[in-house]
């Protein structure tokens, strides 16, 4: 599959409401590995789509990597 990639995305955040929303916005995109860990695979249009949905979750506690 040309221009598709596997992604890790990883995410450590304290609050439960904020950590909620960002788990509904992963699973949409991939699936869960681990508590805090989901893999993706994704083209580069669909990773962009996932970080501007990440970024108007505007977190305040914690991070999300996606590596």
């Amino acid at each position: 599959m040309r221009g598709i990639s596997d992604y890790a995305v990883v995410y450590d955040i304290t609050n439960d409401l904020e950590r909620t929303k960002v788990d509904k916005v992963l699973q949409g995109f991939g699936f869960r590995v681990q508590k805090s860990v989901f893999e993706c695979r994704m083209d580069k249009k669909i990773k962009n789509e996932l970080i501007k949905r990440l970024q108007e979750l505007n977190i305040k506690t914690g991070f999300i990597k996606i590596y």
